[in-house]
């Protein structure tokens, strides 16, 4: 029986392109297509969900990680060369655009219905003032107890690495079986869950292919929508 129910963040709890596509336009000022844009994200995120543990052990500066992941974002979609000019330009202009990001629809009231009836908690990577400020601005404390949230700079481990998801159990006093996970990312997410003996919740909103999968997961939601029916239906189930 579930018990806990543990959400990633970015692009999990909130639509993550539109903040993103909206800094990349202001900081180059192009034409970008949707297909462009939706390209230079897949990308970014690519390189954030494969690179960001590098950042957490610390063979790579955070500086020199924000740069590398604009510059592989942009590749082949623009002649200007990125220097950590470019890269902190953008991250001003994505942290002034995330100042708007709201939850994805309907996914406030339903957080506030499982919170009566599952401990909510969040795992997710990133540096921790980044992620706090999303955080706060979803106002998640109405959710989610301050001990719920777990963010990888704070605790040195980041996913993939298994042992977070264990650590959380561990202190929420819940057995692995017991919880679990909603994320966005099939490798990331899925993959180091299910590892760690959990349950996990597919969010594939971005229609993404999973490659060469090592797990299956026990569900894959496709729209918001979905996710909604399914937590409100769990939500239900336990009352």
């Amino acid at each position: 029986m579930i018990k806990a129910i543990i959400f990633d963040v970015d692009d999990t709890l909130y639509d993550q392109k539109s903040p993103f596509s909206a800094a990349i336009q202001q900081t180059f000022k192009l034409p970008f297509t949707p297909t462009e844009l939706a390209q230079i994200f897949k990308r970014f995120r690519d390189f954030n969900d494969r690179t960001f543990e590098q950042v957490a052990t610390n063979e790579l500066s955070l500086e020199a990680w924000q740069t590398a992941r604009l510059r592989h974002a942009m590749t082949d979609l623009t002649t200007t060369t990125i220097t950590t000019d470019w890269a902190i330009q953008f991250e001003m202009a994505y942290h002034k655009a995330l100042a708007n990001i709201e939850l994805f629809p309907g996914l406030g009231t339903t957080l506030e219905k499982l919170s009566h009836c599952f401990e909510i908690g969040i795992i997710t990577n990133g540096p921790t003032a980044t992620q706090r400020h999303k955080l706060q601005q979803l106002q998640i404390q109405r959710y989610v107890h301050p001990d719920n949230i777990f963010i990888s700079e704070e605790l040195g481990i980041a996913k993939p690495d298994p042992s977070i998801f264990t650590t959380w159990a561990h202190q929420a006093g819940i057995r692995a079986n017991q919880a679990a996970y909603v994320g966005d990312n099939a490798a990331l997410d899925m993959t180091s869950a299910k590892h760690a003996g959990w349950q996990t919740f597919w969010f594939n909103h971005r229609q993404n292919m999973q490659s060469q999968p090592t797990v299956i997961p026990d569900q894959i939601i496709q729209s918001p929508d979905e996710l909604n029916d399914l937590l409100l239906a769990l939500a239900q189930a336990a009352v």
